[in-house]
């Protein structure tokens, strides 16, 4: 991956994640691999179905989650590979 592209990366990564309740939704999915979207939605009363329909998919385009279909349901897993950017990142970070 090229310094540009992992650039790219990281900020769709971070941009993603700013958001609190695509971050809690990702904090979801981590603590339960293959949720689907009816548990996601129940956990996240703030925001109707359709809401966390549009918030997966910005999770998905950035690398962080993926979703496979099973029969009806879709069931969602993190990408935890997808946050390598950032961790590269703040190793950059000196404190």
């Amino acid at each position: 991956m090229t310094h540009e592209r992992q650039r790219s990366h990281l900020d769709e990564v971070l941009s993603a994640l700013a958001e609190p309740t695509r971050r809690s939704l990702f904090e979801a999915i981590l603590a339960d691999p293959g949720i689907t979207t009816s548990q996601l939605a129940s956990q996240v009363k703030s925001v109707s179905r359709w809401g966390v329909i549009k918030h997966l998919a910005v999770l998905r385009e950035s690398g962080l989650v993926q979703t496979m279909a099973t029969g009806r349901l879709r069931r969602h897993y993190a990408e935890r590979a997808a946050l390598g950017s950032v961790r590269s990142w703040l190793g950059g970070i000196e404190a």
